[in-house]
C-alpha cells in the first residue's frame, strides 16, 4: 500500500481545522440527546413508542452535526452508540410492556456510520493515490453479493438491504479512519478513551446482569429465543452479554476493549480491566477467551522490556483479584463448566455443530462460485463458510484478499512503530478477530466493525508516522543546506 501523503480540502476531509474549537457545542448536543433518551424511557409506553423513532433520528442528526464540526466527537459518539444502543432497545421494549421482534432503535449506529460515506464518496476515485485499493476491493465484493442477494428469490429486497448495511458500514468506517490519517493522534486518543470507559461500563453492567438478571434482559432473553443458548432468565443463570445483544458480540467487543485498555494509562486501567475480564469469563464464550489470550501474547511480545514488566505486573494484580472470585460461587459454576469443555471436543455441542456445518459445506457448498447473496443465509457458526456461502468464491477471494493485504501491511511494518503502542494494539485486535473468524460471521455488524476500524486506524497510524519522519528528514536537509 502506498505511503504517499494525501492532502484534501476541508470539504473532502471535514473539519480538519476544528481541533482548537471550543467543544461545548458538541457536549451540549450529546447531553441533550442523552437526556431526551432517558426522559422518553422514563415516561413509559408512550415514551417508548416515540423513542423508537426519536432515537435513530436523533442519533443521525447529532452524528451529522459532529461529523462536520467535531470529527473527534463523531468517532466517540459512534462507538458510544454502538456500546449502548442494544440496551436502549431492551429498556424501550420493557417500558412498552412487550418484546418487539424488529425495533428501529437498532438502526442508530448504522445511520451514524453511513454519514461517513461522505468521505468515501469524495475520495474513492483517488484510491490509487491514497492507497485505499483494498477497501475499494472489499466494497466491490460486498456490492456484488448484494446484487446477487436482491436477485435471489429466497430473500426479500428489504432483508437483503438490511444485511447489506451490516456488511458495508464496517468498510465505510474503516475507510473514513484511514483516509483521515492526518487526524490519527486525535482519533487514536478518542478511541482509547471510549474503549477504556466502555470496558469499565460493559464489564460492570455484565456482572450486574449476571447477579441480578434485570427484567428487561430477561424479557429480551425469552423474546429473542436465546434462552436455549444464553442461559436461563434468572439470577446467576444467564451467560453475560452486558449492554449488547448476545454473548458472542459482547465477547468480541470486551476482548477488543481489554486489549485497548492495556495501551492506556491512568487510574481506570486496573478496575476497567478487572471488570472486563470477569464479565468475559461470565460470557462463557471460549473463542473470546482464546482470542484475547492470542492478542495479549502478540501485544506483550512487541513491547519494550520495561513495558513488558508493567504489563506483567498489571496482569498479576488482576489475576490475584479475579481468580479467587472465579473459584467461588456464584461465579465458579458457570466459569468452571465452560473451562472443562475446552479439552473435551467429543462432548462439546458447539464443536459438534460446527463439524456438521463444515461437513455439509464440503458435500454441498464448496462449488458455490457465485454465492447465494447477502441476506439469504442466517447466522453461520463458521466465518470462512459464511464468506463463501454469501459472496461465493467470486466475492470471497477479493474480500479476504483485501483484509489479508491490509493485515500483512500492518504486521510487516510493526517493528518500525514500537513507540506507538496503539498500532501494536490494532494488530493484537486483528489476531483476536482471526480467532472469531473460525467460529462465526465476523464480516458484518460489530464483528466486522472491529476488524475494519482497527485496520483503518492502524494503517492511518503507520502513514501518519511515515509522514512525520519525512518532515523531519526534510528539515534536516534544509538545515544542512543553510
Amino acid at each position: 500500500m502506498s505511503d504517499r501523503p494525501s492532502f484534501s480540502s476541508p470539504l473532502l476531509n471535514p473539519s480538519q481545522d476544528f481541533s482548537s474549537k471550543n467543544t461545548s457545542e458538541a457536549w451540549l448536543a450529546v447531553i441533550i440527546f442523552s437526556l431526551t433518551t432517558i426522559l422518553l424511557i422514563s415516561i413509559g409506553s408512550v415514551g417508548s413508542k416515540i423513542l423508537n423513532i426519536a432515537f435513530p433520528f436523533g442519533s443521525l442528526v447529532v452524528g451529522w452535526f459532529l461529523y462536520f464540526r467535531y470529527p473527534n466527537f463523531y468517532i466517540g459518539f459512534m462507538w458510544s452508540c454502538m456500546f449502548i444502543t442494544p440496551l436502549v432497545r431492551r429498556l424501550s421494549d420493557f417500558r412498552a410492556g412487550a418484546f418487539t421482534d424488529s425495533n428501529p432503535i437498532l438502526l442508530a449506529p448504522t445511520l451514524i456510520i453511513l454519514i461517513s460515506f461522505h468521505t468515501m464518496y469524495f475520495n474513492l476515485p483517488k484510491a490509487r493515490e491514497q492507497g485505499t485499493a483494498p477497501f475499494a476491493l472489499a466494497l466491490a465484493s460486498v456490492v456484488y453479493a448484494y446484487l446477487i442477494g436482491v436477485l435471489n428469490p429466497a430473500t426479500s429486497f428489504i432483508k437483503a438491504s438490511l444485511a447489506f448495511s451490516g456488511w458495508i458500514t464496517p468498510i465505510i468506517f474503516g475507510y473514513h479512519l484511514f483516509v483521515n490519517w492526518q487526524r490519527y493522534p486525535e482519533y487514536s486518543q478518542t478511541i482509547k478513551r471510549v474503549f477504556l470507559w466502555g470496558c469499565l461500563i460493559l464489564g460492570l453492567y455484565g456482572i450486574y446482569q449476571y447477579v441480578v438478571a434485570p427484567e428487561w434482559d430477561r424479557l429480551w432473553l425469552v423474546g429473542s429465543k436465546m434462552d436455549s443458548s444464553a442461559g436461563k432468565p434468572e439470577p446467576f443463570g444467564m451467560r453475560v452479554w452486558s449492554t449488547l445483544n448476545s454473548p458472542g458480540p459482547f465477547a468480541d467487543m470486551i476482548t477488543s476493549s481489554l486489549l485497548v485498555v492495556f495501551s492506556c494509562k491512568g487510574g481506570l486501567v486496573v478496575p476497567a480491566a478487572g471488570a472486563g475480564i470477569l464479565s468475559l469469563l461470565l460470557s462463557a464464550v471460549r473463542t473470546g477467551w482464546l482470542g484475547w489470550f492470542g492478542g495479549l501474547i502478540l501485544f506483550s511480545s512487541s513491547l519494550k522490556p520495561k513495558q513488558q514488566l508493567r504489563l506483567v505486573l498489571t496482569v498479576v494484580v488482576l489475576l490475584v483479584c479475579i481468580i479467587p472470585l472465579s473459584t467461588m460461587e456464584p461465579f465458579a459454576g458457570t466459569i468452571a463448566t465452560r473451562f472443562s469443555t475446552l479439552g473435551d471436543l467429543q462432548n462439546d455441542t458447539s464443536a459438534s455443530i460446527r463439524q456438521n456445518i463444515y461437513k455439509d459445506f464440503f458435500e454441498n457448498g464448496i462449488f458455490n462460485f457465485m454465492g447465494d447473496g447477502i441476506g439469504v443465509n442466517d447466522t453461520v457458526d463458521a466465518g470462512i463458510l459464511s464468506l463463501i456461502l454469501d459472496l461465493g468464491w467470486i466475492g470471497a477471494l477479493p474480500y479476504t484478499g483485501s483484509i489479508l493485504l491490509c493485515a500483512i501491511t500492518l504486521f510487516k511494518n510493526l517493528g518500525k512503530y514500537r513507540n506507538d503502542l496503539f498500532i501494536t494494539t490494532c494488530c493484537s485486535v486483528l489476531v483476536k478477530s482471526f480467532a472469531f473468524f473460525l467460529a462465526t460471521r465476523v464480516t458484518a455488524g460489530i464483528h466486522g466493525l472491529l476488524i475494519w476500524s482497527f485496520i483503518g486506524i492502524g494503517l492511518a497510524g503507520q502513514r501518519y508516522w511515515n509522514h512525520q519522519q519525512s518532515l523531519q528528514f526534510n528539515e534536516l536537509l534544509k538545515g544542512k543546506e543553510i
